[in-house]
C-alpha cells in the first residue's frame, strides 16, 4: 500500500497526481491561512495537487472581491488554453464568510456577480469555523461573532485552536459527518425560515473535491 503524503504540508516535488481523473478545479479564498490550509491538506489526502486542485487567497477580504479575482482568474486561464497551455478550469469557487454581514452591502453584490458569472460560492455564516465546528457537532443555533464559534471549539474540542493554523488530520475521518451536518442546517434554515445563521455550503464544495480524485481515494461520503 502507497504511503500518505504529510497531510499538514503540501506537496515539495513535481510529480504526477495519483488521484488524478482530469477534473480541474480553482479555488479564491477570503481568508489566507485557515480556508487554504484545510483545503489543501484535504487535496493531499485525495492524493491530487495543484494542477488539479488550485487554492490560493483573495488579493482582497471582502466577498466582492473574492468572486471578481476568482473571474479574473478564471478568465486568465482561459487566455492561457487559447494560446495553446493549459486545460480550463471545470468549476470555480469563491469562498467567504458573512461575518459582519448587516454591515456589509458587498455580500449581496458577491452572490449575484459569482451567480451571473458561473462562479460556485462556498458560504459559511458567520465564518468558515462554524464548518470545522461540525466536524464534532451538529448544533442550529445562532453565533453572533467568529470569535463565538472559536470558542466554542476551544471549549469543548481543541483548546489549542488557533486561527490560522489548520492541519487537516483531526478532520480527516471527520468530514462524512460534517457533510451531513451542513445539510441538516440548511434545511433547518429553509423548514424554519432562518436568515441562515448557523450553515455553510462547505459541504457542495468538499463533495466536489471528493469527486475529482480516484474512487480509491475518496472519502465514503453518503448521499
Amino acid at each position: 500500500m502507497s504511503k500518505r503524503p504529510n497531510l499538514c504540508r503540501p506537496f515539495t516535488r513535481r510529480q504526477a497526481s495519483p488521484g488524478s481523473t482530469g477534473k480541474t478545479i480553482l479555488i479564491v479564498t477570503e481568508g489566507e491561512k485557515t480556508e487554504p490550509d484545510y483545503l489543501k491538506g484535504l487535496r493531499n489526502h485525495l492524493r491530487l495537487h495543484a494542477a488539479d486542485i488550485y487554492v490560493t487567497s483573495s488579493q482582497g477580504t471582502d466577498p466582492l472581491s473574492v468572486v471578481k479575482y476568482a473571474i479574473s482568474l478564471r478568465n486568465e486561464r482561459r487566455r492561457e488554453v487559447r494560446r495553446g497551455s493549459g486545460v480550463a478550469y471545470d468549476s470555480v469557487w469563491a469562498v467567504f464568510d458573512t461575518e459582519r454581514a448587516d454591515t456589509n452591502p458587498r455580500l449581496n453584490d458577491a452572490l449575484q456577480k459569482a451567480k451571473a458569472n458561473r462562479i460556485q460560492v462556498g458560504v459559511s455564516n458567520p465564518c468558515f469555523e462554524f464548518w470545522l465546528l461540525l466536524h464534532d457537532e451538529h448544533t442550529t443555533a445562532p453565533f453572533d461573532t467568529c470569535t463565538d464559534v472559536i470558542t466554542r471549539i476551544k471549549e469543548r474540542f481543541f483548546a489549542n485552536y488557533q486561527k490560522g493554523a489548520v492541519c487537516i488530520s483531526p478532520y480527516i475521518q471527520k468530514i462524512p459527518d460534517a457533510v451531513q451536518r451542513a445539510e441538516l442546517c440548511r434545511r433547518h434554515k429553509i423548514n424554519a425560515g432562518t436568515d441562515g445563521n448557523p450553515s455553510t455550503e462547505m459541504d457542495l464544495l468538499v463533495r466536489e473535491m471528493n469527486e475529482a480524485t480516484r474512487g480509491y481515494y475518496r472519502l465514503n461520503l453518503r448521499d
